[in-house]
Protein backbone atom coordinates (compact mmCIF):
# COMPACT_ATOMS: atom_id res chain seq x y z
CA UNK A 1 0.00 0.00 0.00
CA UNK A 2 1.15 3.41 -0.78
CA UNK A 3 0.66 6.34 1.66
CA UNK A 4 0.85 9.89 0.79
CA UNK A 5 0.34 13.29 2.32
CA UNK A 6 -1.64 15.91 -0.25
CA UNK A 7 -1.46 19.40 1.85
CA UNK A 8 -4.87 21.16 0.77
CA UNK A 9 -2.42 24.28 0.55
CA UNK A 10 -0.35 22.68 -2.22
CA UNK A 11 -3.40 21.71 -4.16
CA UNK A 12 -4.90 24.73 -4.09
CA UNK A 13 -1.76 26.66 -5.74
CA UNK A 14 -2.06 23.46 -8.26
CA UNK A 15 -5.93 23.98 -8.88
CA UNK A 16 -5.20 28.08 -9.59
CA UNK A 17 -2.24 27.58 -11.65
CA UNK A 18 -4.43 25.24 -14.18
CA UNK A 19 -6.96 28.16 -14.12
CA UNK A 20 -4.86 30.03 -15.42
CA UNK A 21 -2.77 27.64 -17.52
CA UNK A 22 -3.33 29.45 -20.81
CA UNK A 23 -1.56 32.62 -19.46
CA UNK A 24 1.59 30.55 -18.61
CA UNK A 25 4.56 29.97 -20.66
CA UNK A 26 6.70 27.22 -20.68
CA UNK A 27 8.94 28.41 -18.36
CA UNK A 28 6.52 29.32 -16.21
CA UNK A 29 4.96 25.40 -16.54
CA UNK A 30 8.76 24.35 -15.41
CA UNK A 31 8.54 26.82 -12.07
CA UNK A 32 5.26 24.87 -11.08
CA UNK A 33 5.47 22.78 -8.03
CA UNK A 34 4.13 19.22 -7.61
CA UNK A 35 1.97 18.41 -4.63
CA UNK A 36 4.31 17.53 -1.49
CA UNK A 37 3.90 13.82 -0.83
CA UNK A 38 5.27 10.80 0.89
CA UNK A 39 5.18 7.30 -0.21
CA UNK A 40 6.18 4.82 2.65
CA UNK A 41 5.01 1.23 2.71
CA UNK A 42 2.56 -0.29 5.32
CA UNK A 43 5.10 -2.99 5.99
CA UNK A 44 8.16 -4.56 5.83
CA UNK A 45 9.88 -7.83 6.63
CA UNK A 46 13.96 -8.34 8.17
CA UNK A 47 16.06 -10.72 10.07
CA UNK A 48 17.17 -10.07 13.79
CA UNK A 49 21.12 -8.55 14.14
CA UNK A 50 20.22 -7.16 10.43
CA UNK A 51 19.92 -3.15 9.49
CA UNK A 52 16.67 -2.62 7.78
CA UNK A 53 16.85 1.08 5.95
CA UNK A 54 13.89 2.88 5.84
CA UNK A 55 13.68 5.48 3.10
CA UNK A 56 10.67 7.25 1.84
CA UNK A 57 10.20 8.78 -1.21
CA UNK A 58 9.66 12.17 -0.64
CA UNK A 59 8.38 15.01 -2.82
CA UNK A 60 8.72 18.79 -1.76
CA UNK A 61 9.19 19.33 1.51
CA UNK A 62 11.94 21.37 1.56
CA UNK A 63 11.85 22.24 5.63
CA UNK A 64 10.48 19.48 7.12
CA UNK A 65 11.32 18.09 10.45
CA UNK A 66 11.06 13.87 10.70
CA UNK A 67 10.63 12.26 14.13
CA UNK A 68 10.28 7.84 14.18
CA UNK A 69 9.66 6.47 16.66
CA UNK A 70 9.15 3.04 18.02
CA UNK A 71 5.65 2.72 19.31
CA UNK A 72 4.96 -1.48 19.78
CA UNK A 73 7.56 -4.42 20.75
CA UNK A 74 6.57 -8.14 20.77
CA UNK A 75 6.65 -7.26 24.69
CA UNK A 76 4.36 -4.67 24.53
CA UNK A 77 3.60 -1.05 23.75
CA UNK A 78 6.18 1.48 24.34
CA UNK A 79 6.99 5.43 23.51
CA UNK A 80 10.51 5.49 22.52
CA UNK A 81 12.16 8.33 19.99
CA UNK A 82 14.61 6.59 17.88
CA UNK A 83 15.64 8.73 14.87
CA UNK A 84 15.25 12.47 13.55
CA UNK A 85 16.29 11.73 10.26
CA UNK A 86 14.33 10.91 7.05
CA UNK A 87 15.93 7.59 6.60
CA UNK A 88 15.96 5.27 9.68
CA UNK A 89 18.40 2.02 9.84
CA UNK A 90 16.22 -0.27 11.76
CA UNK A 91 18.00 -3.34 13.72
CA UNK A 92 16.93 -5.06 16.99
CA UNK A 93 17.57 -8.77 18.28
CA UNK A 94 14.27 -10.08 18.91
CA UNK A 95 11.85 -12.05 16.24
CA UNK A 96 8.61 -10.26 16.58
CA UNK A 97 6.25 -7.22 15.20
CA UNK A 98 7.32 -4.14 15.47
CA UNK A 99 5.11 -1.00 15.11
CA UNK A 100 6.82 2.39 14.09
CA UNK A 101 5.52 5.48 13.45
CA UNK A 102 6.87 8.88 11.35
CA UNK A 103 5.73 11.78 12.20
CA UNK A 104 6.58 14.87 9.56
CA UNK A 105 6.19 18.92 10.42
CA UNK A 106 6.35 21.15 8.13
CA UNK A 107 5.03 24.75 8.44
CA UNK A 108 3.22 24.12 11.84
CA UNK A 109 1.28 20.77 10.53
CA UNK A 110 1.64 17.27 11.30
CA UNK A 111 1.49 13.88 9.16
CA UNK A 112 1.49 10.61 10.75
CA UNK A 113 2.56 7.28 9.37
CA UNK A 114 2.61 4.43 10.99
CA UNK A 115 4.19 0.59 9.62
CA UNK A 116 4.52 -2.49 10.73
CA UNK A 117 8.61 -4.43 10.65
CA UNK A 118 8.46 -7.84 10.99
CA UNK A 119 11.94 -9.24 12.40
CA UNK A 120 11.94 -13.06 11.81
CA UNK A 121 14.83 -15.26 13.16
CA UNK A 122 17.74 -15.78 10.89
CA UNK A 123 17.23 -19.05 8.91
CA UNK A 124 21.36 -20.22 9.89
CA UNK A 125 22.56 -19.18 13.77
CA UNK A 126 24.60 -16.34 13.48
CA UNK A 127 27.29 -16.62 15.89
CA UNK A 128 28.10 -14.19 19.34
CA UNK A 129 31.40 -14.84 18.68
CA UNK A 130 34.40 -13.30 16.15
CA UNK A 131 34.04 -14.97 13.09
CA UNK A 132 37.43 -14.33 10.92
CA UNK A 133 40.63 -12.27 11.29
CA UNK A 134 40.56 -9.95 7.92
CA UNK A 135 44.48 -8.54 9.32
CA UNK A 136 47.06 -8.41 11.53
CA UNK A 137 50.42 -6.75 12.21
CA UNK A 138 51.72 -6.79 15.45
CA UNK A 139 54.21 -4.02 16.93
CA UNK A 140 57.44 -5.24 18.46
CA UNK A 141 57.04 -7.33 21.68
CA UNK A 142 58.12 -10.38 23.66
CA UNK A 143 55.25 -12.33 22.58
CA UNK A 144 55.89 -11.50 18.80
CA UNK A 145 56.40 -14.87 16.96
CA UNK A 146 55.23 -16.78 19.32
CA UNK A 147 51.50 -15.63 19.61
CA UNK A 148 50.91 -16.65 16.95
CA UNK A 149 53.55 -19.23 16.35
CA UNK A 150 56.11 -17.97 13.36
CA UNK A 151 57.31 -20.57 11.32
CA UNK A 152 59.78 -20.28 8.25
CA UNK A 153 58.65 -19.29 5.31
CA UNK A 154 55.21 -17.82 6.92
CA UNK A 155 53.88 -15.08 4.92
CA UNK A 156 51.29 -11.54 5.94
CA UNK A 157 48.85 -13.59 4.71
CA UNK A 158 49.45 -17.05 6.23
CA UNK A 159 49.78 -15.21 9.81
CA UNK A 160 46.63 -13.81 9.23
CA UNK A 161 44.80 -17.13 8.84
CA UNK A 162 46.91 -18.80 11.81
CA UNK A 163 45.61 -15.14 14.13
CA UNK A 164 41.78 -16.21 12.30
CA UNK A 165 42.14 -19.94 13.67
CA UNK A 166 43.16 -19.00 16.85
CA UNK A 167 40.91 -16.16 17.83
CA UNK A 168 37.70 -17.26 15.97
CA UNK A 169 34.47 -19.20 17.55
CA UNK A 170 34.32 -19.75 21.03
CA UNK A 171 37.20 -21.20 22.47
CA UNK A 172 39.74 -18.73 21.01
CA UNK A 173 42.89 -18.38 22.37
CA UNK A 174 45.17 -15.30 22.69
CA UNK A 175 47.19 -13.60 20.18
CA UNK A 176 49.64 -10.34 21.16
CA UNK A 177 49.46 -7.07 19.52
CA UNK A 178 52.93 -6.45 20.72
CA UNK A 179 53.74 -2.80 21.39
CA UNK A 180 52.39 0.33 20.44
CA UNK A 181 50.08 0.58 17.00
CA UNK A 182 50.35 -2.95 17.02
CA UNK A 183 47.09 -3.93 15.53
CA UNK A 184 43.91 -6.91 14.27
CA UNK A 185 41.30 -6.35 12.30
CA UNK A 186 37.95 -8.95 12.08
CA UNK A 187 34.53 -9.28 11.27
CA UNK A 188 31.40 -10.70 12.78
CA UNK A 189 28.86 -12.77 10.71
CA UNK A 190 26.29 -10.41 11.10
CA UNK A 191 25.93 -6.82 12.15
CA UNK A 192 26.13 -5.90 16.26
CA UNK A 193 23.04 -4.11 17.30
CA UNK A 194 23.78 -0.67 19.02
CA UNK A 195 20.67 -0.85 21.25
CA UNK A 196 20.06 1.71 23.50
CA UNK A 197 21.84 2.18 26.44
CA UNK A 198 23.50 -1.15 26.40
CA UNK A 199 26.65 -2.23 26.17
CA UNK A 200 27.03 -3.84 23.41
CA UNK A 201 29.98 -6.28 21.85
CA UNK A 202 33.09 -6.72 24.31
CA UNK A 203 36.99 -7.69 22.91
CA UNK A 204 38.49 -10.55 25.39
CA UNK A 205 42.31 -10.40 26.97
CA UNK A 206 44.00 -11.39 29.76
CA UNK A 207 43.68 -8.42 32.37
CA UNK A 208 43.99 -8.98 35.56
CA UNK A 209 44.42 -7.37 39.34
CA UNK A 210 47.56 -6.77 41.49
CA UNK A 211 48.23 -9.33 44.08
CA UNK A 212 49.64 -7.04 46.40
CA UNK A 213 50.02 -3.74 45.35
CA UNK A 214 52.28 -1.52 48.22
CA UNK A 215 50.55 1.35 47.17
CA UNK A 216 47.31 1.69 49.95
CA UNK A 217 43.75 2.16 48.15
CA UNK A 218 45.09 1.72 44.92
CA UNK A 219 42.44 1.88 42.56
CA UNK A 220 42.43 -1.11 40.05
CA UNK A 221 45.19 -1.93 38.23
CA UNK A 222 47.76 -5.08 37.80
CA UNK A 223 48.06 -6.44 34.21
CA UNK A 224 46.22 -3.34 32.50
CA UNK A 225 47.32 -2.85 28.37
CA UNK A 226 44.83 -1.58 26.62
CA UNK A 227 44.27 -1.39 23.47
CA UNK A 228 42.50 1.06 21.33
CA UNK A 229 39.19 0.41 19.95
CA UNK A 230 37.85 1.24 16.22
CA UNK A 231 34.69 -0.08 14.29
CA UNK A 232 32.89 0.20 11.28
CA UNK A 233 29.55 -0.39 9.79
CA UNK A 234 29.14 -2.07 6.37
CA UNK A 235 26.52 1.13 5.22
CA UNK A 236 26.77 -0.07 1.34
CA UNK A 237 27.25 -3.54 2.22
CA UNK A 238 30.21 -4.78 -0.13
CA UNK A 239 31.17 -7.18 2.62
CA UNK A 240 34.54 -4.55 3.51
CA UNK A 241 35.21 -2.23 5.98
CA UNK A 242 35.80 0.59 4.06
CA UNK A 243 37.99 3.55 4.87
CA UNK A 244 35.65 6.07 5.31
CA UNK A 245 33.09 3.79 7.15
CA UNK A 246 35.94 3.68 10.34
CA UNK A 247 34.89 5.16 13.44
CA UNK A 248 36.74 5.16 17.07
CA UNK A 249 35.13 4.22 20.50
CA UNK A 250 36.63 6.80 22.09
CA UNK A 251 37.09 5.40 26.40
CA UNK A 252 37.58 7.29 29.62
CA UNK A 253 41.01 8.85 28.70
CA UNK A 254 39.36 10.13 25.51
CA UNK A 255 37.47 12.49 27.28
CA UNK A 256 39.52 13.55 30.40
CA UNK A 257 42.62 11.95 31.35
CA UNK A 258 42.94 13.78 34.45
CA UNK A 259 39.72 12.09 35.89
CA UNK A 260 41.36 8.31 35.62
CA UNK A 261 41.14 7.12 38.99
CA UNK A 262 45.64 6.54 39.33
CA UNK A 263 45.75 9.84 37.57
CA UNK A 264 47.61 11.44 40.75
CA UNK A 265 49.87 8.66 40.74
CA UNK A 266 50.97 8.69 36.95
CA UNK A 267 51.98 12.34 37.24
CA UNK A 268 53.87 11.52 40.55
CA UNK A 269 55.59 9.11 38.89
CA UNK A 270 56.40 11.44 35.71
CA UNK A 271 54.45 9.24 33.67
CA UNK A 272 53.54 10.60 30.12
CA UNK A 273 49.83 11.17 30.48
CA UNK A 274 48.71 13.01 27.27
CA UNK A 275 46.74 11.44 24.34
CA UNK A 276 47.93 11.91 20.87
CA UNK A 277 45.75 10.89 18.47
CA UNK A 278 47.75 10.40 15.16
CA UNK A 279 50.73 9.25 16.90
CA UNK A 280 53.22 7.20 14.75
CA UNK A 281 56.18 4.79 15.48
CA UNK A 282 59.00 3.39 13.17
CA UNK A 283 61.01 0.60 14.65
CA UNK A 284 63.69 -0.68 13.30
CA UNK A 285 64.74 -4.09 12.49
CA UNK A 286 67.63 -4.83 14.57
CA UNK A 287 70.99 -5.66 13.22
CA UNK A 288 71.65 -8.15 14.83
CA UNK A 289 69.48 -10.99 17.46
CA UNK A 290 71.42 -11.14 20.77
CA UNK A 291 70.56 -14.35 22.37
CA UNK A 292 70.54 -12.89 26.33
CA UNK A 293 68.45 -10.05 27.25
CA UNK A 294 69.86 -6.13 26.34
CA UNK A 295 68.24 -2.92 27.50
CA UNK A 296 69.29 -1.33 23.66
CA UNK A 297 67.52 -4.19 20.81
CA UNK A 298 65.11 -2.64 18.95
CA UNK A 299 65.33 0.99 18.16
CA UNK A 300 61.94 3.18 17.73
CA UNK A 301 61.46 7.00 16.18
CA UNK A 302 58.28 8.52 17.01
CA UNK A 303 56.35 11.14 15.01
CA UNK A 304 56.40 13.84 17.93
CA UNK A 305 60.73 13.70 17.98
CA UNK A 306 60.73 10.75 20.24
CA UNK A 307 62.87 7.81 20.57
CA UNK A 308 64.13 4.58 22.31
CA UNK A 309 64.91 0.83 22.49
CA UNK A 310 62.65 -1.97 23.02
CA UNK A 311 63.81 -3.82 25.86
CA UNK A 312 64.54 -7.88 25.53
CA UNK A 313 64.57 -9.59 28.85
CA UNK A 314 65.55 -13.14 29.58
CA UNK A 315 62.23 -14.97 29.54
CA UNK A 316 61.68 -14.49 26.24
CA UNK A 317 64.73 -15.20 24.17
CA UNK A 318 62.99 -15.35 19.69
CA UNK A 319 63.12 -12.34 18.16
CA UNK A 320 60.53 -9.63 18.99
CA UNK A 321 60.68 -7.79 15.42
CA UNK A 322 57.71 -10.17 13.01
CA UNK A 323 60.08 -12.36 11.40
CA UNK A 324 57.29 -11.79 8.14
CA UNK A 325 57.63 -8.71 6.79
CA UNK A 326 60.31 -7.42 4.36
CA UNK A 327 62.29 -4.55 5.01
CA UNK A 328 64.53 -2.86 7.52
CA UNK A 329 61.83 -0.68 9.25
CA UNK A 330 58.05 -0.45 9.69
CA UNK A 331 55.60 2.04 10.96
CA UNK A 332 52.73 1.98 12.78
CA UNK A 333 49.71 4.65 13.85
CA UNK A 334 46.73 5.60 15.66
CA UNK A 335 45.74 7.23 19.04
CA UNK A 336 48.21 6.94 22.06
CA UNK A 337 46.96 6.54 25.25
CA UNK A 338 48.94 7.70 28.83
CA UNK A 339 51.51 5.51 30.05
CA UNK A 340 49.40 3.75 33.07
CA UNK A 341 52.60 1.66 34.74
CA UNK A 342 54.04 2.69 37.66
CA UNK A 343 56.95 0.85 39.27
CA UNK A 344 54.92 0.88 42.73
CA UNK A 345 57.72 -0.33 44.72
CA UNK A 346 60.25 2.33 43.67
CA UNK A 347 63.12 -0.57 42.90
CA UNK A 348 62.09 -1.80 39.96
CA UNK A 349 60.42 -4.89 40.96
CA UNK A 350 56.92 -4.69 41.25
CA UNK A 351 55.06 -2.90 38.51
CA UNK A 352 51.80 -2.18 38.46
CA UNK A 353 49.81 -1.29 35.30
CA UNK A 354 46.56 0.51 35.98
CA UNK A 355 43.23 0.19 34.25
CA UNK A 356 41.34 2.94 32.04
CA UNK A 357 37.75 3.87 33.44
CA UNK A 358 36.09 2.30 30.62
CA UNK A 359 36.47 1.77 26.71
CA UNK A 360 39.04 -0.08 25.94
CA UNK A 361 40.86 -3.90 25.13
CA UNK A 362 42.63 -5.73 27.63
CA UNK A 363 41.75 -3.18 29.96
CA UNK A 364 39.79 -5.08 32.42
CA UNK A 365 39.01 -8.58 33.28
CA UNK A 366 36.49 -10.54 30.35
CA UNK A 367 34.12 -11.30 33.57
CA UNK A 368 33.84 -7.37 34.83
CA UNK A 369 31.40 -4.91 32.77
CA UNK A 370 34.17 -2.56 32.16
CA UNK A 371 35.57 -4.63 29.69
CA UNK A 372 32.03 -4.42 27.71
CA UNK A 373 32.01 -1.10 25.07
CA UNK A 374 28.82 0.60 23.59
CA UNK A 375 29.14 1.29 20.15
CA UNK A 376 27.37 4.81 20.99
CA UNK A 377 30.40 5.82 22.21
CA UNK A 378 31.74 6.18 18.48
CA UNK A 379 33.83 9.20 17.14
CA UNK A 380 34.64 10.51 13.94
CA UNK A 381 38.57 12.25 13.23
CA UNK A 382 37.40 15.26 15.09
CA UNK A 383 36.02 13.80 17.95
CA UNK A 384 32.24 14.24 17.38
CA UNK A 385 29.31 11.56 17.94
CA UNK A 386 28.26 9.59 15.73
CA UNK A 387 25.50 7.22 15.48
CA UNK A 388 25.66 3.69 14.10
CA UNK A 389 22.79 1.41 13.54
CA UNK A 390 25.89 -1.44 15.01
CA UNK A 391 29.40 -2.64 13.61
CA UNK A 392 30.57 -5.46 11.49
CA UNK A 393 34.04 -5.05 11.57
CA UNK A 394 36.23 -4.18 14.75
CA UNK A 395 40.26 -3.19 14.62
CA UNK A 396 41.99 -3.12 17.88
CA UNK A 397 45.64 -1.50 18.08
CA UNK A 398 47.86 -1.51 21.21
CA UNK A 399 47.78 1.94 22.10
CA UNK A 400 50.35 2.72 24.99
CA UNK A 401 53.79 3.43 24.31
CA UNK A 402 55.70 2.34 27.44
CA UNK A 403 58.60 -0.43 29.13
CA UNK A 404 57.82 -1.62 32.58
CA UNK A 405 60.97 -2.81 33.92
CA UNK A 406 61.36 -6.93 34.39
CA UNK A 407 57.45 -6.87 32.71
CA UNK A 408 58.65 -5.13 29.41
CA UNK A 409 56.25 -3.35 27.08
CA UNK A 410 52.77 -3.11 27.49
CA UNK A 411 51.45 -5.05 24.53
CA UNK A 412 47.99 -6.02 24.30
CA UNK A 413 46.44 -9.50 24.56
CA UNK A 414 43.45 -10.37 22.61
CA UNK A 415 41.64 -13.53 23.11
CA UNK A 416 38.64 -13.60 21.08
CA UNK A 417 35.39 -11.39 21.00
CA UNK A 418 31.67 -11.67 21.33
CA UNK A 419 28.43 -9.91 20.50
CA UNK A 420 26.97 -9.25 24.41
CA UNK A 421 23.20 -9.58 22.97
CA UNK A 422 23.64 -12.96 21.45
CA UNK A 423 24.69 -14.37 24.32
CA UNK A 424 22.21 -12.84 26.65
CA UNK A 425 24.24 -10.39 28.47
CA UNK A 426 22.42 -7.28 29.81
CA UNK A 427 25.29 -4.44 30.69
CA UNK A 428 23.84 -1.03 31.06
CA UNK A 429 26.03 1.73 29.63
CA UNK A 430 26.24 3.79 32.79
CA UNK A 431 30.03 4.99 32.56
Amino acid sequence: MIRRINRPVSWLFVGLAAINLVACNEDDKKELLPPEEIKLNDNYTTTRSTVLTIKPEVTGYEAAAYKWSLTQTPEGAVDSLISEELELEFITIQPGTYALNLEVTQAGEKEDFAIDVLVEQEAEAFSPYLAEVLDYLPGVGQFVNKLPSYEEGDTQASMIAKTSDLLAGEDASMITLGGFGGYVTFRFDHTVANLPGKRDFRVKGNAFGAAANPQPDAPFGGSCEPGVIMVAYDKNQNGEADPEEWYEIAGSAHHSVSSEAWYCLGKAAGNDLDIIPGYEVTYFRPTEEPDQATEEYIRWEDNQGNSGFKVKNAFHRQSYFPAWIGGDSYTLKGTRLPENGIDESGQGNYFVLYGFGFGYADNYPNAHDNSAIDIAWAVDAEGNPVHLPGVDFVRVHCGVNQENGWLGECSTEIAGAEDLHLLGEVIDSEK
